[in-house]
């Protein structure tokens, strides 16, 4: 069952457009435009000339324009500046009234109703391509600084050509400018390419310093959770700093063994205490310790030890369900072995593994089956960091690789009813048993263990994959049949829904008209031709409307002759005959003459009606402008996008393969991994450990989800970085003086 989430009573408050800081991102824009085109004048000329230069049938034409852009090229500059200044004052959004939908009477252009030539086709197509290269070179800028102006107008939602300040009208005003010229329009055309490549750079520039601006200003500060901060000390951890770790921890011995718990627990940390005067200092996120007093320890005495070890990591664990056992039980393990290390430097590099066993066993990511399977491993751990230093500082140690890769897949594992047969649990606890009874003090182990996890886990994902596959095939099937979902048959059902006209016109419309739109989209996909049919027939549809001749007499005897005359022609377009649209067009001035005086209507009904009509077709015309969203099984979320912006930024950025803990709708919390992302961002898909979907979001009910707590990311870092990035940062901390006792 869907639910509705509700914005607060501060974010429901009535707000106004922040006038001042839009005005000072104008000014910026303003003092960008004239540094262009002095770059694009000083261009276009050698431009021309090579072209001319290289002769050809051209050459003359390149010539001609040359002389005229170099006469011209003054005035032609004045006048882009002086439009892009009346734009900036009309609000930056729009280049002209007139492609407005919905304009009023004054904004009319009503020449704009006919279909496109050839020529107005390609100027068309020049302005779009410039506009979709620049958002596209903008990338996240140009979200960010959407984001910021829905904030900044107060728009509930802005659409990348509503948005102040984005490329369309500089784009139309230079080209408009050029073609005052007078060349051939295919050196026109070539000219403006030439600009549009200049400008892209500038408008990347200006929406870059704009976002840097808005941020110091407070609008929606760009923060992106996902990168999550590192220490250099603790990603990138040298030899030295563990030989100090250990050697503080060798000194650390006032009873039990080396960073027990219990016998260190004034210090906060998985550790233990650090006795007094054995840190020194702090340094650039790396502790440096006094010299220990333990000795190196030797030969025989490693022998022993080893053999040992042999013995206990033979012993059997507790069950895993009881976890402090579980624990009592490392911690007893630890002890024997720090015990026989007591007084020599290695007691310290039993200490440092011994608390990462206790950070796996405190790690709320895992469950408690794998928290069993992998405290089983202590052991053989202790035994590759006595015998091979290198464990803790070389990334690719096979060792090291085997623990991380293991507490990898074990992040999104959880026990089901299949678990007496669950592959990853069975395979894995073959790899530690096989570990436990074969490993003495041949390193080489771990590569053949490696290898045998690896092919694991790749049959494990194989398996998955078969499912996966067929939700994938679903998925994408989906999204194919709702990206070629009929657009004109969607625009003309939205835009009749409701209405109630002759029958003769609502054919029209759903036969012909349809017919005529659905070529236009078929051939030139979403054109200005596209747009311009559409709007024909929904001002035909509002010449319609009862009583729109006595509330708006003035626009409709402006609108309806060009109105008929094109529509007329898009019938001739689809091939009827004279007779049949002359038929047509009696039909509508028929109902024109039959409603002229609307009986019993006055003219504030008639308004109201019209201003019903005006939010009916809201639908229509935005099918117009893109296909509607992929519907997504998710909860209902009524909230401006802006104030999602900051978690909109995580959505980004996430990638396959992320484990979440998910809230689903009865309120269990499962573990679920973003498996597929469908449609460039349209639908996040969310799988559990064995392929099974559990979860859908939309790009922003994803982000919803996020801002909500319902979704958690589970931190994917290598377990051994983030154990020694929390000693490291503990032991920061507890060599700090307490300011505040």
């Amino acid at each position: 069952m869907q639910t509705v989430t509700q914005l607060d009573e501060r974010r429901r408050s009535k707000r106004h457009p922040d006038g001042k800081r839009l005005r000072a991102v104008g000014e910026r824009f303003q003092q960008m435009v004239p540094v262009l085109l002095d770059s694009f004048f000083s261009q276009v000329d050698d431009f021309l000339f090579n072209l001319a230069e290289k002769g050809g049938v051209d050459s003359t034409d390149y010539f001609n324009v040359l002389r005229v852009m170099r006469r011209r090229k003054v005035d032609i500059r004045q006048s882009i500046i002086q439009e892009i200044d009346e734009w900036l004052t009309g609000g930056a959004q729009k280049a002209v009234a007139s492609e407005k939908e919905g304009a009023d009477e004054q904004g009319v252009d009503f020449d704009s109703l006919t279909l496109m030539d050839d020529i107005e086709l390609d100027r068309s197509l020049a302005v779009d391509s410039f506009v979709v290269r620049t958002f596209e070179h903008s990338g996240d800028e140009w979200l960010a600084f959407r984001e910021r102006m829905t904030v900044l107008t107060c728009a509930k939602q802005l659409r990348d050509r509503d948005t102040p300040y984005n490329p369309v009208a500089l784009g139309q005003i230079v080209l408009s400018q050029l073609e005052s010229v007078d060349a051939p329009f295919s050196v026109t055309l070539m000219m403006f390419r030439l600009f549009d490549d200049l400008a892209i750079q500038s408008l990347v520039n200006f929406y870059r310093s704009s976002n840097i601006w808005l941020i110091d200003e407070g609008i929606l500060p760009n923060l992106k959770l996902l990168q999550r901060s590192q220490n250099p000390s603790s990603r990138n951890v040298n030899a030295e700093t563990i030989a100090q770790l250990s050697a503080a921890l060798a000194e650390a011995q006032p009873g039990g063994y080396p960073g027990a718990p219990s016998s260190f627990s004034q210090v906060r940390g998985p550790f233990g205490a650090v006795p007094e005067g054995s840190m020194t200092s702090v340094g650039a996120g790396a502790a440096r310790f006094s010299n220990s007093s333990g000795m190196m320890i030797n030969q025989e005495m490693l022998q022993q030890m080893m053999s040992s070890m042999s013995h206990i990591q033979t012993m059997p664990a507790p069950m895993a369900h009881d976890l402090p056992e579980l624990k009592n039980w490392t911690s007893k393990q630890a002890e024997v072995v720090a015990r026989q290390a007591r007084g020599t430097l290695e007691a310290g590099t039993v200490s440092l593994v011994a608390m990462l066993f206790e950070y796996i066993l405190d790690d709320e990511n895992l469950s408690a089956h794998m928290k069993q399977l992998l405290a089983r491993m202590q052991i053989p751990v202790i035994k590759v960091a006595l015998m091979d230093k290198d464990f803790f500082t070389n990334t690719d140690h096979t060792a090291r690789l085997l623990l991380n890769r293991m507490s990898r897949a074990a992040s999104g594992w959880r026990p089901d009813a299949r678990l007496e047969s669950d592959p990853l649990l069975d395979g894995m606890e073959k790899i530690v048993s096989q570990l436990n009874h074969a490993f003495d003090d041949d390193l080489t182990i771990f590569d053949t263990l490696l290898d045998e996890f690896d092919n694991l886990l790749n049959n494990y994902r194989k398996q998955q994959q078969y499912q996966l596959a067929d939700i994938r095939k679903v998925e994408e099937q989906a999204f194919e049949e709702h990206q070629n979902q009929d657009r004109a048959l969607l625009f003309i059902d939205a835009l009749l829904e409701g209405e109630q006209l002759p029958k003769g016109i609502e054919s029209l419309l759903r036969t012909h008209w349809y017919r005529l739109m659905k070529n236009i989209f078929t051939k030139q996909g979403d054109s200005k031709t596209w747009r311009n049919s559409a709007r024909i027939a929904r001002e035909l549809v509002w010449s319609l409307q009862p009583g729109v001749q006595l509330s708006q007499a003035s626009r409709f005897s402006q609108v309806v002759p060009k109105l008929l005359e094109a529509v007329a022609g898009g019938l001739k377009a689809v091939g009827l005959s004279e007779a049949a649209i002359g038929s047509a067009m009696t039909t509508i001035q028929q109902y024109h003459e039959k409603h002229q005086k609307p009986s019993g209507e006055g003219i504030w009904d008639a308004q109201e009606k019209l201003e019903q009509f005006s939010a009916q077709t809201e639908k229509a015309e935005a099918l117009v402008e893109e296909v509607p969203p992929l519907p997504v099984d998710e909860p209902v979320v009524e909230l401006k996008v802006a104030d999602l912006s900051y978690y909109m930024d995580q959505v980004e950025a996430l990638v396959i393969d992320q484990w979440f803990d998910i809230e689903l709708a009865d309120g269990r919390v499962e573990r679920g991994c973003l498996t597929m992302i469908i449609g460039g961002g349209s639908k996040y898909v969310f799988t559990n450990y064995t392929g099974e979907k559990i979860a859908e979001r939309s790009a922003i009910g994803l982000a919803m989800s996020l801002r909500n707590e319902q979704f958690v990311l589970i931190d994917d870092d290598p377990l051994m970085d983030r154990m020694i990035e929390s000693v490291v940062a503990d032991l920061d901390k507890a060599s700090k003086p307490d300011l505040n006792p």
